[in-house]
């Protein structure tokens, strides 16, 4: 069963005004973007015309996806690159820890509908590709996961490394990340799928971070032909994108304050800082990642070695258009919020922007729990709206003959000790003040006593607050959407793999609301 949940109902935060605008097809909105969320013709029109570097690429993409282990049907995408006439549907995240939060699982798998949809819809050859995003050097964004504990709380784990600032490429799984993957195991909650999920997602022996991630997304969807892509694999034929990105450096960064500015005219925040974004980084001689410093002593060394740079949020969706048939990208509501500002960018660089497709987005949630939930008086909606507070929703449970003899007994110690209290401080003010003392420890005493009954009351009923509480965190962990913040085998250890082909399928393609996915059972 799916529930939709519109982008007004969901958490505050969790979507800019910018990426709602666009989906809401806003005017105002529509002015930073080419093509509106539906306008997929248009885009592949445009994409069509382009020539792309397929002939140096497609040897790369194949010599890499092979040494992955890569599926028959993934080999065969790559080689339909060749042809002239193929287009590819892409995505990309940056390599988490065990696959980083679900929403990476969901925007591949819209990514895998995507392009079946072009190809059946517009009789064109369309590939599904996953940029895994290992030139990032933020070691904050991959080194932890979040785990759901077996008493429901949320717990991070997490690894240390001493060369932070090199790209993730570079970041072996040394003994750090071996500990954290065995920390992960030993504190997450279980489930049925317990063995197999902690194999497929365990290191192997040789494996570097970035190759065990890349290998990871390989697997779980060879059956769907699934194209792994790391920025360095396809960097050797990009020179002449270095080269003119190096020498235009100072007009793209007037085109994007400009754009900032039309922005913050419109009421909208701006998602890049225009004072550095769309400039190339280098490596020093240590391996971390820079900014050029003088773009123009660089052009030439772009050109003949551009394994040398590498590019950030601004430039990356340029340069992997310019080196593939992209006729779209699936984005989550941040990224598409950058590419609003990236227009006049693909302008100055002579490409066609992909259309801009929003990716699927769940939380999921088993028939049992929801059954618990309604049985506390409320509804997933509500807890993901962050509405619920366990102490008012634990009160209202209480029957109501309870309420009615303890107050009805702290009412009747007040009104007995009321008269006592007057006499005392008739007779001795002091003793009044003594009297009031008392009293306050009594009604302490009243109200604890209380609160204790009511708790046990509750628990005859079969309910608790921490119950209550894990429920919570399930959905909405450390307050922000489950998909943000838990990763993906702490849903396949309950689902096992047929959650991803429920995934591959779950809601309309281009339905762009929050869509709870209800499971029955633990099975998917």
């Amino acid at each position: 069963m799916i529930v939709r949940v519109g982008p007004q109902e969901m958490p505050a935060g969790t979507a800019s005004a910018l990426y709602i605008d666009y989906l809401e097809g806003h005017e105002k909105a529509r002015a930073f973007f080419p093509y509106g969320p539906h306008d997929l013709g248009a885009a592949l029109a445009a994409r069509r015309a382009c020539s792309y570097p397929r002939a140096e690429v497609v040897p790369l993409l194949r010599a890499y996806n092979a040494g992955l282990g890569a599926s028959a049907r993934a080999l065969a995408n790559i080689e339909a690159l060749a042809d002239q006439g193929t287009t590819c549907v892409i995505t990309g995240q940056q390599a988490g820890f065990l696959g980083g939060p679900a929403y990476t699982m969901h925007k591949i798998a819209t990514t895998i509908r995507l392009a079946a949809h072009v190809q059946a819809s517009f009789n064109v050859r369309c590939v599904p590709i996953f940029w895994l995003a290992t030139e990032d050097h933020d070691f904050g964004e991959v080194n932890h996961a979040y785990l759901v504990q077996r008493d429901g709380e949320i717990k991070r784990v997490g690894f240390g490394w001493g060369q932070k600032g090199r790209p993730i490429a570079a970041l072996p799984v040394d003994e750090r990340v071996v500990r954290a993957v065995g920390a992960y195991w030993a504190k997450a909650a279980t489930g049925p799928y317990l063995d197999e999920t902690r194999e497929q997602f365990a290191p192997r022996s040789g494996e570097g971070y970035a190759s065990w991630n890349a290998r990871l997304w390989s697997e779980l969807f060879a059956e769907q032909g699934l194209v792994i892509v790391e920025p360095r694999t396809i960097r050797p034929p990009a020179g002449a994108f270095f080269s003119r990105a190096l020498r235009q450096s100072g007009e793209i960064r007037r085109r994007l304050d400009e754009v900032s500015r039309q922005l913050t005219e419109a009421g909208y925040a701006p998602q890049l800082q225009s004072g550095s974004a769309g400039q190339l980084y280098t490596f020093d001689r240590w391996g971390y990642r820079v900014r050029v410093d003088d773009p123009e002593r660089h052009v030439e060394d772009s050109a003949v070695h551009p394994e040398h740079y590498s590019t950030d949020a601004a430039l990356r969706p340029l340069f992997a258009d310019v080196m593939l048939p992209i006729v779209a990208s699936v984005l989550g509501p941040g990224e598409t919020a950058y590419q609003g500002m990236l227009r006049s960018l693909y302008e100055l660089f002579e490409v066609p922007q992909p259309h801009l497709f929003p990716r699927k987005s769940y939380t999921l949630v088993g028939a049992k729990e929801v059954e618990r939930i309604a049985a506390y008086g409320i509804t997933v909606q509500e807890i993901l709206r962050g509405e619920v507070s366990p102490a008012n929703v634990m009160g209202a449970l209480v029957p109501a003959e309870e309420r009615r003899v303890l107050e009805a007994a702290e009412s009747a110690v007040a009104a007995a000790l009321a008269p006592v209290r007057s006499h005392l401080v008739a007779l001795d003010p002091r003793l009044g003040r003594t009297m009031a003392q008392h009293v306050a420890r009594t009604q302490r005493s009243l109200a604890e006593l209380k609160v204790r009954a009511y708790r046990s009351r509750l628990r005859q009923m079969g309910y608790s607050k921490g119950e209550l509480r894990a429920l919570q965190n399930a959905l909405l962990p450390r307050g922000r959407l489950q998909e943000r913040v838990l990763p993906l085998p702490h849903f396949m250890v309950r689902h096992g793999r047929a959650l991803l082909e429920v995934l591959l399928s779950a809601g309309e393609l281009e339905d762009y609301s929050h869509n709870i996915l209800v499971l029955d059972g633990e099975h998917a």
